[in-house]
């Protein structure tokens, strides 16, 4: 199962923006944080099935970490921001996770 890395930094009034740092231009906007990992995942989606390429393969938290350019023109301080996953939109088991 893949996943790609997804930062939520919080915004005004309660607003929450996701940015998926492997897929440039890749990002959502919610209210709460479930919500916005919602709106990333459906952005997501959205990219693959519009991209004329392949998504890019995900990168680990630690290779996203040391992408400084990419932190300091997105605003991303980690010490404020959530990180979580967000499933791949091509995964052909999208329902395995949790089950025994």
């Amino acid at each position: 199962m893949t996943h790609y890395i997804a930062i939520l930094v919080a915004g005004e009034s309660g607003k929450w923006r996701a940015l998926i740092p492997d897929v440039p231009g890749c990002q959502a906007e919610g209210y709460g944080v479930f919500r916005t990992k919602k709106a990333a995942a459906i952005s997501l989606a959205q990219y693959a099935r519009s991209a004329a390429n392949a998504l890019p393969a995900p990168r680990s938290l630690s290779e996203i970490e040391r992408d400084e350019q990419w932190l300091i023109r997105n605003g991303v301080d980690f010490q404020r921001a959530i990180v979580t996953l967000v499933r791949w939109p091509g995964d052909p088991f999208p329902e395995v996770i949790g089950r025994a």
